[in-house]
């Protein structure tokens, strides 16, 4: 059932077309930022939202931000060797919420993915190489399970600060595309 649902997943941009009132996540504050502030961080130009829509009932949302990562925050192996500068640019998981009739249908993955992908094509337009969450609580084994770690200084705030290096699937995309000339 899920690839199906997959196969009709459309996503687009947060326009003022989008009946948003009818999105009912778990999260109070997912609902409230999405239901009144998401499109005025948009005309700001301080975040850009996107819909997973399936036929017409968004189905979730994902907004990205631009972050920056301290150098120092970046485990060892995932550090980039001579880097001149104190903070790696990146992107932000500023939200991610799936609808209640979504949950647990694989909407979170997909938005997760849809959220790389666009920092992966960000990064080939302007250096960009990790992507940053300030995860709930009850989101950290969500974004653990999908590779994205910790960073230690900020283990036990309110919203650990987590960042996944984005450099290993980027090159595993390259040489997939490689591979179909």
């Amino acid at each position: 059932m899920e690839q199906n649902l997959y196969s009709e997943f459309q996503i687009l941009p947060l326009t003022t077309r989008h009946k948003l009132n009818s999105f009912d996540s778990s999260n109070i504050d997912l609902n409230d930022f999405f239901i009144n502030d998401a499109l005025k961080y948009q005309e700001e130009m301080a975040g850009r939202t996107f819909l997973c829509c399936w036929k017409k009932d968004i189905a979730g949302y994902v907004t990205l931000v631009t972050d920056t990562l301290e150098v120092h925050a970046v485990d060892e192996k995932d550090r980039i060797d001579g880097y001149p500068y104190q903070k790696f640019p990146c992107i932000r998981i500023a939200r991610l919420a799936v609808d209640r009739r979504f949950e647990r249908k694989g909407v979170g993955r997909f938005l997760l993915s849809v959220a790389i992908g666009k920092a992966i094509s960000i990064s080939n337009e302007i250096g960009c190489r990790y992507i940053t969450v300030d995860s709930k609580t009850e989101s950290l084994g969500f974004y653990e399970k999908h590779n994205f770690k910790i960073v230690k200084k900020y283990m036990h705030s309110k919203y650990p600060k987590m960042y996944l290096d984005m450099y290993p699937i980027a090159t595993l995309m390259r040489s997939k595309e490689s591979l179909e000339y």
